[in-house]
């Protein structure tokens, strides 16, 4: 019965980020917690969320914007360590719950359709991606920087998508590598993973049907509702 459970929820989680281009752990890592060893829930969900993107790209073949992706992707590296070690000098908890609502006022900002008129546009995406890296490093919650920055840009919806999910394979692949260094990489992590292929699988595919019907207003909602369930989730972290 667990197994079906897994399924289901992995499948939703794809699904939603074959749509987005981000959000799959943070639909996901909450709801396996139930069933699976900690220790394996985060490598498993880097591991599902690669596979998801990977789909997206080979599907739509689309290019992302290099100028970008890549400046945002190595800042994303330089913020890293610096998260790592506030968590060693902080309260963890105060700092999950002020994230999480910074994380919620920034959604709501965006809900509101304001747009903040941004002239050097390399350099923001620069400053983006140590926000990233820090928020990944000290929360896990790298995603709602970027695509908070992309949705600000007011690109199309299968512009926007193809940068955060090329930010996002990148950002993955860093994750699984760094993690193998530190040797917090589970190995039966890695196995269970292969377990989990089918329900990736399946909800990209269904994800990338109902995103090319789906308008960019819908888009920009779903993309929101996630981002504010990823403020929700830092702020239970910290209260718990």
């Amino acid at each position: 019965m667990d197994y079906i459970i897994i399924f289901f929820i992995i499948c939703f989680a794809s699904f939603i980020q074959s749509i987005t281009g981000f959000g799959f752990a943070a639909v996901s890592a909450p709801l396996l917690l139930f069933f699976i060893n900690p220790n394996y829930v985060v490598g498993l969900t880097v591991f599902g969320a690669l596979l998801s993107n990977f789909w997206v790209i080979y599907k739509t073949k689309g290019k992302s914007d290099p100028k970008l992706v890549w400046p945002m992707f190595i800042a994303s590296l330089v913020g890293i360590l610096p998260g790592v070690y506030l968590l060693k000098i902080v309260d963890a908890s105060v700092f999950k719950l002020c994230i999480g609502i910074l994380i919620l006022l920034m959604a709501m900002f965006m809900a509101g359709n304001y747009v903040i008129k941004i002239k050097r546009i390399r350099l923001a995406a620069i400053i983006v991606g140590i926000v990233s890296g820090f928020l990944g490093g000290s929360t896990s919650l790298n995603g709602p920087p970027v695509a908070l920055f992309f949705m600000n840009q007011q690109q199309e919806k299968e512009t926007l998508r193809k940068n955060i999910v090329h930010y996002f394979c990148l950002a993955n692949i860093a994750t699984l590598i760094i993690m193998y260094l530190m040797k917090t990489l589970d190995i039966n992590a890695v196995r269970e993973s292969i377990y989990v292929v089918p329900g990736v699988l399946i909800g990209a595919w269904i994800g990338e049907k109902v995103f090319v019907k789906i308008s960019m207003s819908v888009f920009r909602k779903i993309s929101i509702t996630i981002i504010f369930l990823c403020g929700v989730i830092s702020i239970i972290n910290g209260i718990i």
